[in-house]
């Protein structure tokens, strides 16, 4: 054969053994766990296109759940854990809904490098071994019953929602942009490469202001919240919401021209991921109370959201310069409201993220106003010190709005500079 040839073949095996990686992350035995999905997909990748023969316990926890770099296996023992989830995850596919796949994957133990076994080639003894799947004994597979069926229908109209929102999005409304409105979206929506919107977590966010508990990011991604939980809190934390405001926020972002939908994805807090914050653009929706993918960003702002719980409301504080205040903010009709808007590098250094956070859903809708309007973002933009490369610079802008007002021109920028 030739170079050609063989290299053909290759190629086409490398594609074969991806498909079967995308089919396996989403099937019901992985993607209902954010973690274990990246946790597959990464180790794939590392395997199929950096040719990785071995991967270190370390690298996975350092790339994958946020650890230090050099932080010490010993005592941190997520990796382990995930891993032999992941392995018996992988045995159900492939005795289950993969039964009829020609190639089998397996994740050794003592390396977390891939393998990729043809299932024709495997001794008859190991095929025996895998599980037999529930439906071939003709027994009913157990049904976890803990979550009301309220609890499915809500995430269920969710995801459907989400995807009209994609489907529907008038493409008329791609009208020309200005030239402030396009630099700024181009920062986010780049040709041919993804972007992130993720949704808050409403559920999370009004469990910690019930229960008076702050969460932080490590704590929500490996949900060592849900341990001991009474079941007067489990029953709300559980829940999968989104807020009202941040919805109706996804849709008016849809709309702006300039925002990319064919390279959207719209993803729920709690399915996001720490290998996606560092690999793509990503639009967070939410203070870091609602959306704990903001946390890692909160040393570069100056901006935090602090909740009052007399009234009820959220109100920004500037820790930087603590003698302003801005508690009047939300409430009534009568008093202004506050959103900020921060653009910064993600987490990988390879891409951007925008974090848009209200004092309520008037706010926020204010605020996707003032993103698509060229006269506003070309006042923000004349704030900001010039950029060498002519982008539009990262910041961090706290805008005041007029009672229910929507309208640019009556929104105020209170605080623009240069996050640190």
């Amino acid at each position: 054969m030739s170079a050609h040839g063989v290299h053909l073949a290759d190629s086409n095996q490398t594609d074969s053994r991806k498909r079967l990686v995308e089919r396996v992350a989403s099937s019901r035995h992985v993607n209902r766990s954010a973690r274990l999905r990246a946790l597959l997909l990464y180790l794939s990748e590392r395997v199929l296109d950096d040719e990785a023969g071995e991967i270190h316990e370390q690298e996975v926890g350092h790339k994958v759940f946020g650890r230090p770099a050099d932080y010490d296996t010993t005592s941190d023992n997520i990796v382990r854990v995930h891993a032999s989830m992941l392995r018996k995850r992988l045995e159900q596919y492939f005795a289950s809904d993969g039964a009829g796949e020609t190639l089998i994957l397996e994740i050794p133990k003592g390396n977390y490098a891939p393998i990729f076994r043809d299932r024709r080639a495997l001794p008859s003894e190991i095929v025996a071994d895998l599980p037999v799947p529930a439906d071939a004994m003709n027994v009913a597979p157990r049904t976890d019953w803990r979550l009301p069926a309220a609890i499915t229908l809500a995430f269920l109209f969710a995801c459907s929602t989400a995807f009209l929102l994609l489907r529907s999005a008038n493409r008329s409304a791609e009208t020309a942009a200005g030239p402030t409105v396009r630099l700024f979206w181009s920062r986010l929506f780049v040709p041919n490469r993804a972007t992130d919107i993720v949704l808050d977590d409403a559920a999370v966010g009004l469990f910690q202001e019930l229960s008076g508990r702050s969460l932080t990011l490590s704590d929500y991604f490996e949900r060592g919240y849900l341990r001991n939980l009474p079941e007067t809190d489990s029953s709300i934390v559980l829940r999968r919401h989104s807020s009202v405001a941040n919805v109706a926020l996804l849709w008016k972002l849809l709309q702006i021209p300039g925002v990319d939908r064919q390279h959207s994805t719209i993803r729920f807090a709690r399915d996001y991921s720490f290998r996606e914050l560092k690999a793509n653009n990503a639009v967070l929706l939410g203070n870091a109370r609602f959306n704990p993918w903001v946390e890692p960003f909160l040393p570069k702002l100056g901006i935090r959201w602090t909740f009052d719980n007399s009234k009820g409301i959220y109100y920004p504080v500037d820790t930087w310069d603590p003698s302003k205040s801005y508690q009047s903010a939300g409430g009534t009709d009568t008093h202004d409201g506050y959103f900020a808007i921060s653009l910064l590098p993600n987490l990988g250094g390879n891409g951007n993220v925008l974090i848009v956070s209200a004092t309520g859903g008037s706010a926020l809708n204010a605020g996707a106003d003032f993103l698509a309007d060229e006269s506003a973002l070309a006042g923000l933009r004349s704030r900001l010190p010039a950029s060498n490369d002519k982008a539009f610079p990262y910041f961090e802008a706290l805008i005041n709005v007029r009672g229910r007002s929507t309208v640019p021109r009556d929104a105020q920028i209170v605080l623009c500079r240069v996050p640190k």
